[in-house]
C-alpha cells in the first residue's frame, strides 16, 4: 500500500475515538483481550524495547514531549506514541523528535494488512479498533527504527487502554482530577482506579502531586504491586520551554522520570541533556502562538481542569488589545464549568460545533450557558466560519484563543497556517 492506501486501510477499523466517551458499544471494546492478540501474531515487537507508560488527567502529552526531548539530547534513540492527531494521524508516532514518515507508516500498515489476511481464520471475537491498530504500528515502528525507549501516552483512562498491555516497568502519572466521567467513575478515587491501573508489579512509579483522595489510591495500587513510588515535590520551579505554570510542573515530572530511568534501569542522562530538552518549545496545540493580525493562540484544553491552566497562562502573558473566544466541545465534557472559567478572562465567545465529528457538541446546548457567562455570543455554522468572524472582529489588532477541544484545533490549524 501507497500513504493513501494505508490511511485508508486504518480508517476502515472501528474508531472509538468518534463515539461519545461512556457510550454502551466504546465500553464493549475496552480491554485488552484483542491488543494481546495483536501482539502474539506480529511476534511481540513490544519486546524490543523499553517501555515508559504515562496517564493522567492532564499534562501526559506535554510530559512525553519532554521526557521524548531529554532522551533525544542525551542521545537515547526513542520513539513517543500519543494522541490524539491534529492534522495527520503521522503526528501520534514519533521517531528521534520527528513525524513517522509516510513510507515507514505505510510499510507498518502494510505489514499489518498482511499478517491479519494470514489470520483471517483465527479473527478475534471482535473487530479490531483504529486505536489498536495504530498502537501496533508504533511498536512496529518503534522495533524497526531500534529505539531503545518508547514513550506512550494512554488514550483514555489507564487500565483497560491498549498501550496497558505493554506492563510498563516505569509508570508516569500526570495530575488526576475529574475527566471522562461518563466511562472511569464519577468520582476522583474512582477516576484514580483507573488511571492507577498501568501499575504493574515491581515497577518503579513517578507521580506528580495528586489531590489526597488520588494519591491514597495510587500508593494503595504500589503497595498491591510492590512498586516503588517516586513522588515529584521539590523539583517544581523549573523553566519550560512550553509556555505556561502549568509546563513547570509537566518539566518537573519529566526530569524525574529521566533520573529515574537513569538510577533505576542504567540509561545514562547527563544534566546538561536535560536542561537542553526541557527547553525544547514546539509541541503543536498546546499554548501555540502564531504571530500576525490578529495574534492566534491555539490550545487543546478539554475539560475544566485543563481551561483554568489555559487561563493562567493567558493572564501571564500579558496580551495586548482586544480578546475574542473560540470554543468547540464534545458532548461528554464539563462544558458548563469550563465556559465560567473561561469567562474570567473573555467577553466575547464564538460558539462552533466541531462540524462532521459524531461527538461534537451541538450550539444550541451550549447557548444558553454562555450567554450567561458572556457579554457577546456568537453562533456560528463550522470552525472555519468561527475563524473568519474572529478574524473581522480582530481586523485592527488584538488576539484570538481558539480552545475546548483537540478536535477544533485539528480544523484550525491548517487554516491559520493559510492565513496571511
Amino acid at each position: 500500500m501507497n500513504f493513501l492506501q494505508s490511511l485508508n486501510y486504518l480508517n476502515s477499523f472501528a474508531n472509538l475515538e468518534r463515539l461519545t466517551q461512556g457510550s454502551p458499544l466504546q465500553k464493549r471494546f475496552l480491554n485488552l483481550d484483542r491488543m494481546r492478540l495483536l501482539l502474539e501474531w506480529a511476534g511481540h515487537p513490544e519486546k524490543a524495547f523499553f517501555p515508559v507508560v504515562i496517564a493522567g488527567t492532564k499534562g501526559k502529552g506535554s510530559t512525553g514531549f519532554f521526557l521524548e526531548s531529554i532522551l533525544s539530547e542525551a542521545g537515547i534513540p526513542c520513539g513517543f506514541y500519543s494522541s490524539p492527531h491534529l492534522e495527520t494521524p503521522r503526528e501520534r508516532i514519533r521517531l528521534q523528535g520527528r513525524l513517522i514518515s509516510e513510507r515507514c507508516w505505510a510499510a507498518g500498515l502494510s505489514e499489518i494488512k498482511r499478517m491479519l489476511f494470514k489470520k483471517r481464520l483465527a479473527q478475534a471475537a471482535e473487530p479490531f479498533t483504529y486505536f489498536e491498530i495504530m498502537t501496533l504500528l508504533a511498536m512496529l515502528a518503534f522495533k524497526a527504527a531500534k529505539v531503545r525507549v518508547g514513550i506512550f501516552e494512554v488514550g483514555l483512562g489507564g487500565r483497560l487502554d491498549a498501550v496497558n498491555v505493554l506492563k510498563a516497568p516505569l509508570a508516569v502519572l500526570t495530575p488526576i482530577d475529574m475527566d471522562h466521567e461518563d466511562f472511569l467513575g464519577n468520582t476522583l478515587a474512582k477516576i484514580a482506579v483507573e488511571k492507577a491501573g498501568i501499575i504493574h508489579a515491581g515497577a518503579e512509579v513517578v507521580t506528580a502531586p495528586q489531590k489526597f483522595s488520588a494519591l491514597k489510591v495510587v500508593r494503595a495500587r504500589v503497595r498491591q504491586c510492590h512498586a516503588v513510588l517516586h513522588q515529584v515535590k521539590g523539583e517544581l520551579g523549573l523553566q519550560a520551554g512550553l509556555f505556561g505554570a502549568h509546563q513547570s510542573l509537566n518539566a518537573a515530572v519529566a526530569q524525574k522520570t529521566a533520573v529515574v530511568l537513569q538510577a533505576r534501569f542504567g540509561f545514562v542522562i547527563p544534566a546538561a541533556a536535560v536542561k537542553r530538552g526541557l527547553a525544547k518549545s514546539h509541541w503543536p496545540g498546546r499554548f501555540e502562538v502564531m504571530q500576525g493580525n490578529p495574534g492566534i493562540i491555539l490550545d487543546g484544553a478539554h475539560n475544566p481542569v485543563s481551561v483554568r491552566a489555559l487561563v493562567a497562562a493567558l493572564k501571564a502573558a500579558r496580551l495586548k488589545g482586544p480578546r475574542v473566544l473560540v470554543f468547540g466541545v464534545t458532548k461528554d465534557k464539563n462544558f458548563k464549568e469550563m465556559l465560567r472559567v473561561l469567562a474570567g478572562y473573555f467577553n466575547e465567545i464564538i460558539v462552533t460545533p466541531l462540524s462532521d465529528n459524531p461527538r461534537g457538541r451541538e450550539i444550541a446546548s451550549m447557548l444558553p450557558e454562555a450567554a450567561r457567562c458572556f457579554k457577546a455570543v456568537y453562533p456560528v455554522a463550522s470552525p472555519e466560519e468561527a475563524l473568519a468572524l474572529a478574524c473581522r472582529k480582530l481586523a485592527w489588532g488584538g488576539w484570538l484563543a481558539a480552545t475546548g477541544s483537540f478536535f477544533l484545533i485539528g480544523r484550525l490549524r491548517p487554516l491559520v497556517k493559510k492565513l496571511p
